[in-house]
């Protein structure tokens, strides 16, 4: 770790990929602030600048290793503020009119709402980084500019300066658009109609509703257009997101919410909303598209200027990658700053292209997934068609087979790259248990037999 003396960077935004980038530019800033519109409540409770933070989450294998490495102990400080930790073998994952296979397929995972890991990645981040600190209720107003270079932002009429600026500000960004306001090249925007629908319900949770930690509920999107989502989160609670594509809203009266899960493909997640309480009401949130800023391709872009996270690339949530996608950003920012150095011309290049490469297989992948619904909308990669119908053999696949299914998680989890599904001896494991599958499911949709390689 090597610090630029008298250096400064600031961050835009305090949501993860606020606070990751802030941990990464620790090693290599003096001093580093993040600066937050928001009000940033001391408890872990949801703010209006994350709209997604009542939602389901779970935080994916690839990014919970680079958490636990920058923040040792991080895991077991979520655990002990209520964080559930399981693995594949407490998890039901329902897809196609079948349940993936029982057993431990090598990936672990934390469960929590995602209050509390932001407020806890905070507090350490300030708590082990003395060089970081944070200012909520402060509006960044604009960018300043010299001689073609970001050297600071305006908040409130005054200057802030900085060697580097970095906009952690979410999918609405706006900075991109205040510097093609100053003749800069705005970045090509891939965007692909989901219309996606979500409503979430807080429920008490009891040792009896399941056998095991998660339920994942996902129908083929070749027959439905509905979802659920039920994660276990501290406080003995479950989050229930109930979601829906293409002008299916879930409804935000109870019984009707009710009745909607009752229509998913498996009976978990309605019976345990039939015999609980209500301890929230039904709260929605909307994304019309998930989008990718192509800021790899800009020929020109400001000195001392970045964006990171959702301003780059906002997936589909249903996918549960966006978190782990921020930080492996961050990562790969650090490995940018090492190479280059902070005040470089050429760090936004060098970055922008190691983020393409980080968000690049789960965009497809998202994207591949997404254009199984009819309705989707957008630019379609040529032979997606032929990718959705090998997925679905390899979801048929995970049924009878723990190889296949180990790996399809560990692709699903970042930690393997989508090709990994399709060499020579994987494809004939797929096909080999997609068959089996098929010549043995059990119509009443429930899992079948003995799990094989």
């Amino acid at each position: 770790m090597s610090r630029r003396e008298g250096s400064s960077a600031i961050v835009i935004g305090a949501g993860m990929a606020g606070l990751v980038t802030a941990r990464v530019l620790s090693d290599h800033v003096d001093r580093v602030r993040i600066l937050e519109r928001d009000h940033l409540p001391e408890d872990a409770i949801p703010r209006s600048g994350v709209p997604q933070g009542r939602r389901a989450h779970v935080l994916l294998t690839a990014g919970q290793r680079v958490l636990d490495g920058w923040f040792p102990g991080l895991a077991d400080e979520l655990r002990a503020g209520g964080a559930v930790a399981f693995d594949t073998d407490g998890l039901v994952w329902h897809q196609g009119g079948a349940s993936w296979t029982a057993s431990d397929l090598g990936v672990c995972a934390l469960s929590m709402s995602r209050p509390l890991l932001e407020t806890t990645v905070r507090r350490r981040l300030l708590r082990q980084r003395p060089n970081v600190s944070v200012a909520d209720d402060t509006a960044v107003d604009g960018l300043v500019l010299e001689d073609g270079r970001v050297v600071g932002v305006q908040v409130d009429g005054v200057q802030h300066r900085a060697d580097l600026v970095v906009a952690c500000s979410g999918r609405h960004t706006r900075f991109l658009d205040l510097l093609a306001e100053r003749g800069f090249p705005a970045p090509e925007v891939s965007a692909i109609g989901i219309d996606l629908a979500c409503g979430t319900r807080v429920v008490p949770r009891q040792p009896d509703d399941l056998t095991r930690a998660v339920a994942v509920e996902v129908d083929d999107p070749a027959q439905g257009r509905r979802m659920g989502r039920m994660v276990p989160a501290e406080g003995n609670r479950w989050i229930i997101t109930l979601g829906s594509f293409h002008d299916d809203a879930p409804p935000i009266e109870l019984a009707a919410y009710e009745d909607f899960a009752r229509c998913l493909a498996s009976p978990l997640i309605a019976d345990v909303l039939a015999r609980t309480e209500v301890l929230t009401p039904v709260l929605t949130y909307r994304m019309p598209t998930s989008r990718r800023r192509h800021v790899e391709r800009l020929d020109r872009t400001p000195a001392g200027f970045l964006v990171l996270g959702d301003a780059i690339c906002s997936l589909n949530p249903v996918h549960a990658q966006g978190m782990s996608s921020a930080v492996l950003q961050a990562q790969a920012l650090g490995r940018a700053i090492a190479r280059h150095g902070l005040t470089s011309p050429q760090l936004a290049r060098a970055f922008y292209r190691q983020a393409a490469k980080v968000v690049d297989a789960p965009w497809r992948l998202a994207a591949a997934a997404d254009f199984a619904h009819p309705c989707t909308s957008g630019p379609e990669s040529v032979g997606t068609g032929l990718v959705n119908r090998y997925l679905d053999m390899v979801l048929r696949a995970c049924r009878t087979s723990i190889p296949v299914a180990r790996q399809t998680l560990r692709v699903q989890n970042l930690l393997a790259r989508p090709a990994s599904l399709m060499t020579p001896v994987m494809v004939l494991r797929v096909l080999l248990a997609a068959r089996r599958f098929s010549v043995a499911a059990n119509p009443a949709g429930h899992e079948v037999g003995n799990p094989v390689g």
